[in-house]
Order: structure tokens, then C-alpha cells, then sequence
């Protein structure tokens, strides 16, 4: 019987229990210091994630708290830490800004955008769907990635300088934050310049020295690595001492998120299911290759179909504690790692951590400047804007580079969203284009052996026999290249009586092809010309097996294209070379 995820064997069924009872005392001590580490940095980064969405500060905290617990008991990855990331916040705003709703709404039709971010990946998972992240080219999600940055970047800037944000595409934002130059307050300024500059500092400076000092490497990297939690801690320290003008992020509801269905509104299920494929697609992209890379670096395997159900699922739970989609972000997955988790439950103490702090802190970011998160969240951003894949990806491929350009414009002037989109189908449309301009050639034998094309090698061909090999398998888009290519060279060799398609090059034949090949034939055959076939590849030989065509043409297959011309080209003596 076919295994399903809820029928394996329990230790493959809760991988991180599994591993947990393997580990030494030490290790145990590892896992849930890893967790509480990981804690300390998505209490600030969720908060400003949730504010960069348009959202609450606390639905960023309430967001992973599920979700952690989830992946604790189903995940496979032991670095991946669930919760809200820049990306996909960016995204929620942008989607829920875009149904023109209050933004009192926001809350409970991000809920909802949660719930169907989840059910995509469960259905996706269902489907054995998850290879459609193939379709979004490298190069695409890189153009996409660095705008969305950009969009990150011009979207917190105010939020930084104590300005009023703009909304539309980048250009518009852009103008809303200029006219307002003349408003500067200098406080406001100061203090986010300062909040900025400190987290670069700590990114920057921080490990090497206190790796310098004599600190073991890995403390010395994971105290690098958890600048938002000194800058939260030290702005909080300040605000306490003096009374400075600054937004503030407000009291926060204390206890835990109850669990409630969100709004399952038709008319809202409607207008948010195309954004939550997308933003379901991202999710899996994001955590999936942070897992991939991770893994690889620890050679340790990583069960991807498995982790698109479990990001479904957290998903779904993110939704019923009130929070937005949830993913796995690099940063948080790097620190993890070095923090030294050992198995996925690390995520489960990072839940406990996260609870504790919701039951018992909450109350002290009350007086937290919302300066503060916007510092947070364009430090994480501004890795993500580099544009040095453009010159790399221009110079070998411009067909790569322009998908590359369309997203990156197209994020900037229509919409985070659009941007993917315009990318996707730029890519999709340059892949149909090439599949329909396959490499096709005509060969010829050489003197010693072999077969090549004439216009680079000394090959000889009789008069009456033409060999052509197509470089692609044959499908409905291609093989009007394939009949035009034949027509050409027919019309310039008035003497050819046998023409010979070579199929190494040939793994695949669809209905349309077949029915062209078929037609093809009945053409030549007018024209006296003879169809013979060479080196049908194994799979084509099984496709074909059943059809009439074959059935017809089997005295006309050639196993190799050297038997087909001991055949054939013995018929004349003139050869042209």
C-alpha cells in the first residue's frame, strides 16, 4: 500500500520526538537553547513584519506561535523556523490594500488570506503539484526579490523618519515621502538613522569583535545575528530615560491568541484565492530553499513533498490564532542552526518562549518607538535588493535577462503581485518561443566514421538522401519548424528519393506530432520521397508501440543511423561533400 503522511510509521511521522529521544543531555540543552534564542528574535521581527503588512504588532507574534509548535511535532528540517518573513508580509499588505477594504478589516481578511494560503498548499501537496515552483524561473524570482525589496525598503521609510506613508507602486510612495522633505522633525530622524546605523553595526562588527575579545566563534556569530533584539532592548532602555516625540507601537493585548475560524466570506474567499496561490508558491520557494541549503551544508536529507503539506498546515493554524501566512526565512533559519539546533522540536521551545512572553511581557513594548520596526524590517530587506544576478544573467542569456527586467519593472510600477505575474508569463512566453525554434539539422557521414552537420564538418552526402535530426521532442508547437525546415531543403535538392529523420535527440512525441508525422508522410509519399526513421530512443519506441503508425512504418526504423545508411545511401554512387 502506497504510504500517505498520516499512515508512516511513528517515527517517521514525528521526526523531531523521533530524534529528541536519540540525543544526549547535552544535546537536549542545544535544542532548547536554539529555541529560545530563536524566540528572542521573532519577538521583534514579528512585530515589525505584522507592521510592514499593515497589521498589529501582535499578529506577528501570534502568527508563529502555532505554527512552531506544528513544525515542531511534523517538520523534517531542524532549522526552519516558522513564522512571519519580510516577503511575505510585504505581499499580505499589498493584497489586502489592494481589495480597496478599511484598514480595520485588515485583521480578519488576513486570516482568511492565511486559510487560503494553507488550503493551496495542502491542495498543492494533494495534487503532487509542488513542481510548480519550476515554472518561475530563477531569474524571475531574483527581479522579483530585488524590486520587492525596493518596495520593502520605500514602504518603511516613513515609519523610520516619523513621516506619513504613501500607498500605490514605488514611484507614487516615493513622491508622498518627497513632498513631505520640508516636514522633517529632527528627533524622528535621528533616532531612526541611529536605530539603523546600530543594526548594521551589530551585523557588521559585532562577532569579529567579540570573536576578537575571546569569545567562543559560534556565541560571537549568534550575538552578530540577534541585532534586532539589542536594538529592541536598547531602544526600550532609552525610551524609559528620556521622553523623546516618537511614534510608539502601543500596549499589546496580553495572553494568548484564541483560536477562531476566520470569516469565510464568499465574496472575499473569491477576491483573495489568486493572491494566496501566489503568496502560497513564495512561502514553499522561501522555505523550501533556505531547508535545501541548510541540509546540503549539514549533509542531511530533507523530505520536500512532506514539508509542503506541513507549510500547509502551519498555514492553517496561523489562520485559527489569528495571524497571516507564515514562512521560513533565512535569517532566522541561519541562527537557529547556529544557535545549535539539533532537531525540529528547537521550534517547540521557541513556541514556549514566545507563549511566555505573550503571557507575562507583553505590557513593555507598549513604549517601543515604531521606529524601531521599521529599522528592523529594512535591515532585513536590503540583502534581498542586489542586482548583480542582472549583469550575470544579461550577459549569458537575454531572453533571462529580460524576464529578469519584467519583474523587477513590473513590481515597481503595477504591483508586488502584477510583477510576479508580468515575470512569470515573460518567461513562460520566451520558453514557448524557444520550445517552438528547436535545433534542427541536416548530417551527413564522415570520412571515418560518424555523423555531423555539413556546415561544420567534411561529411558526405548522396544526392538522393537527405538526413535530418531534429535537437527537441516533437510537440504541437515545433513541428511546423521541423516541416519547414524539410520543405526548405527538399526544394533545393530536386534529386532526393529517401529522406531519414534521426531521433536520437527524441524523448517524447505528443498526439499532434504524431498526427503531423503522419500527414508528412502522406506528403512525401506524393512526391515520391520515402520517410525512414533512425535510433528511436526507448521511450518513443514504448510511446509508439501501440499506434497504427508504427504498426505501418516498422520495416522503415532503422536502430542505428549507420544502418540506415549501409541502406540507403548505396542506392547512387554520387556523392556531394
Amino acid at each position: 500500500m502506497k504510504r500517505t503522511p498520516f499512515l508512516e510509521p511513528a517515527a517517521e511521522r514525528l521526526p523531531g520526538l523521533s530524534r529528541w529521544r536519540g540525543l544526549d543531555a547535552a544535546g537536549r540543552c542545544s535544542d532548547v537553547l536554539a529555541g529560545l534564542i530563536t524566540a528572542a528574535l521573532l519577538v521583534p521581527q514579528g512585530m515589525a513584519y505584522a507592521a510592514l503588512a499593515g497589521l498589529p504588532a501582535e499578529m506577528g507574534l501570534y502568527s508563529a506561535l502555532l505554527p512552531l509548535l506544528v513544525y515542531a511535532m511534523f517538520g523534517t528540517s531542524r532549522v526552519i523556523a516558522m513564522g512571519p518573513m519580510a516577503l511575505t508580509a510585504l505581499l499580505v499588505g499589498e493584497t489586502l490594500r489592494g481589495q480597496g477594504i478599511d484598514s480595520s478589516q485588515f485583521p480578519a481578511w488576513a486570516g482568511t488570506l492565511a486559510l487560503l494560503v494553507g488550503a493551496w498548499l495542502l491542495l498543492l501537496y494533494a495534487l503532487r503539484l509542488g513542481r510548480l515552483i519550476d515554472f518561475v524561473s530563477p531569474a524571475v524570482m531574483q527581479g522579483f526579490t530585488a524590486a520587492s525589496a525596493l518596495m520593502i525598503v520605500i514602504s518603511q521609510l516613513a515609519g523610520l523618519f516619523g513621516l506619513v506613508g504613501g500607498e500605490g507602486n514605488f514611484f507614487r510612495q516615493a513622491g508622498v515621502l518627497l513632498a513631505q522633505w520640508a516636514s522633517l522633525s529632527l528627533t524622528p530622524v535621528l533616532f531612526g538613522t541611529a536605530a539603523l546605523l546600530m543594526l548594521v553595526m551589530i551585523k557588521h562588527w559585532l562577532a569579529p569583535l567579540l570573536r576578537a575579545l575571546g569569545l567562543p566563534a559560534a556565541v560571537a556569530s549568534i550575538a552578530g545575528r540577534c541585532g534586532p533584539l539589542l536594538l529592541l532592548v536598547a531602544a526600550l532602555v532609552l525610551v524609559a530615560w528620556m521622553d523623546l516625540p516618537l511614534a510608539r507601537v502601543g500596549t499589546l493585548p496580553a495572553g494568548l491568541p484564541g483560536l477562531t475560524l476566520p470569516a469565510l466570506d464568499l465574496d472575499a474567499l473569491g477576491a483573495l484565492a489568486a493572491p494566496a496561490l501566489g503568496i502560497a508558491l513564495i512561502n514553499y520557494v522561501s522555505a523550501i530553499s533556505v531547508a535545501q541549503t541548510l541540509a546540503a551544508r549539514q549533509r542531511e536529507r530533507l523530505y520536500t513533498q512532506r514539508e509542503l503539506w506541513v507549510l500547509g498546515l502551519c498555514n492553517l493554524c496561523a489562520a485559527l490564532s489569528r495571524g497571516f501566512p507564515v514562512t521560513s526565512g533565512l535569517g532566522r533559519a541561519v541562527v537557529n542552526l547556529e544557535a545549535g539546533s539539533r532537531t525540529p522540536l528547537s521550534s517547540l521551545f521557541a513556541a514556549i518562549a514566545l507563549a511566555a512572553v505573550l503571557l507575562f511581557a507583553a505590557g513593555i513594548f507598549a513604549p517601543l518607538p515604531k521606529a524601531v520596526l521599521a529599522a528592523v524590517v529594512i535591515q532585513a530587506a536590503w540583502p534581498l535588493l542586489d542586482l548583480r544576478p542582472l549583469r550575470h544573467t544579461w550577459r549569458y542569456s537575454r531572453a533571462d535577462g529580460a524576464a529578469w527586467l519584467g519583474a523587477f519593472a513590473g513590481v515597481l510600477v503595477f504591483g508586488v503581485m502584477e510583477g510576479l505575474a508580468i515575470g512569470v508569463g515573460i518567461a513562460l512566453a520566451l520558453l514557448l518561443t524557444r520550445a517552438s525554434r528547436p535545433y534542427i539539422d541536416e548530417v551527413g557521414r564522415l570520412p571515418q566514421g560518424g555523423f555531423r552537420n555539413p556546415a561544420r564538418y567534411p561529411v558526405e552526402i548522396p544526392s538522393h538522401l537527405l538526413m535530418v535530426r531534429p535537437g527537441a521532442d516533437l510537440n504541437f508547437a515545433n513541428m511546423g519548424a521541423l516541416e519547414r525546415f524539410i520543405n526548405a531543403h527538399l526544394a533545393d535538392r530536386d534529386g532526393v528519393t529517401d529522406l531519414v529523420l534521426v531521433m536520437s535527440g527524441v524523448l517524447y512525441i505528443d498526439g499532434a506530432a504524431l498526427e503531423a508525422l503522419a500527414q508528412l508522410d502522406q506528403r512525401l509519399e506524393g512526391q515520391g520521397v520515402t520517410l525512414w526513421f533512425a535510433e528511436l530512443r526507448a521511450p518513443v519506441r514504448d510511446q509508439l508501440s501501440a499506434t497504427p503508425f508504427l504498426a505501418s512504418h516498422r520495416e522503415r526504423v532503422f536502430f542505428s543511423t549507420e544502418d540506415a545508411w549501409r541502406r540507403l545511401a548505396v542506392r547512387e554512387e554520387d556523392f556531394s561533400i
